[in-house]
């Protein structure tokens, strides 16, 4: 199975809303483990639970940094069925968790869990039910999910930028720090090229770690960009040993903080236009890639039999085709 970068995975997606005050059904919510890093929590509650009206709880409080307006944040998260208790699925066995910016838009369109998430810390766990979860489970139960806030995560790059290396088009930014790729001359590197145009000082991508990076991707035979997190408005969360080699490849052993040019011959991007077929939304050939790598870590490892999770999400994580 060839393994491909892309724009979704399995994996829970945010609901609706986080309220800023405990509330009818969510009260009795309670942590029924102290959850080791990378450990999706358990939780016990009077069932059935029928919620009235939103609400959130913080089961454990946090120990880290103080989550302020405008951060960005890696949430993971559990949800339990409010008939009885059980789990429905979680994003901890799926590796990437989810990536959140505490902005302006988030404020306007869903000012409850922007009141919450503002002041927890780094480690924190909150419970949150609402009547807008009723029938997620299959029945008329509110739905329990639960989030643990896992880190705040750096948004921009520092450091003094290099030229790009003899051969590789040249990088700039734009007015809003988007790096901007030139249009590519001549014929690409037939072997991985991966080099720093900013070198960081934070800890090495190891492998099989999650990566939380901003990117742009273009074609070498023309310059289109292709994708882009900057578009998506929020960085990507993806498991290293989840997309295609030449990042795999490319990323290990790179500082976080640092911004990385990847130049990946198609052999280990996404394959020929033979291969991928004429309906294939991903791009065929030779592309060019600049990373910056805004932190790193563990992989909650999966369990022995992970449940199924209960939604899609937009975690641009990897999946196997």
């Amino acid at each position: 199975m060839r393994k491909t970068l892309t724009t979704s995975v399995a994996a829970l997606s945010l609901m609706l809303a986080l309220a800023g005050c405990s509330g009818p059904g969510v009260d009795s919510v309670e942590l029924s483990n102290d959850p080791a890093s990378g450990t999706a929590p358990s939780v016990t509650f009077e069932t059935p639970l029928n919620a009235e009206e939103a609400g959130a709880k913080e089961l454990r409080e946090g120990e880290g940094a103080e989550i302020a307006e405008g951060d960005t944040i890696l949430l993971q998260a559990a949800l339990f069925k409010g008939s009885d208790g059980t789990s429905i699925g979680e994003t901890y066995s799926q590796g990437a968790g989810q990536v959140l910016t505490l902005e302006q838009g988030l404020q306007e369109s869903i000012p409850e869990m922007y009141d919450a998430l503002v002041g927890a810390k780094e480690g924190a766990i909150i419970a949150y039910s609402s009547p807008e979860t009723s029938g997620a489970a299959g029945d008329d139960s509110t739905s329990v999910e639960v989030y643990e806030v896992v880190r705040k995560i750096p948004t921009e790059i520092e450091g003094e930028p290099q030229d790009s290396p003899k051969g590789l088009p040249e990088v700039t930014e734009n007015d809003e720090g988007v790096p901007t790729v030139a249009e590519p001359e001549g014929d690409a590197p037939e072997k991985l090229v991966s080099e720093y145009l900013v070198e960081g000082d934070g800890e090495e991508v190891a492998e099989g770690d999650t990566v939380i990076a901003n990117y742009v991707g273009v074609k070498w035979s023309d310059g289109e960009t292709f994708d882009s997190s900057y578009e998506k408005g929020a960085p990507a969360s993806f498991p290293l040993d989840n997309v295609i080699e030449g990042w795999q490849e490319g990323l290990a052993g790179k500082k976080a903080g640092s911004r990385v040019i990847l130049s990946v011959p198609v052999e280990q991007a996404y394959g020929t236009e033979k291969d991928l077929g004429e309906d294939s939304e991903y791009p065929a050939g030779d592309l060019l890639f600049v990373v910056d790598i805004l932190a790193a870590v563990d992989t909650p490892e999966a369990p022995a039999e992970a449940e199924p999770s209960a939604a899609p999400s937009a975690s641009p994580s990897a999946t196997e085709e």
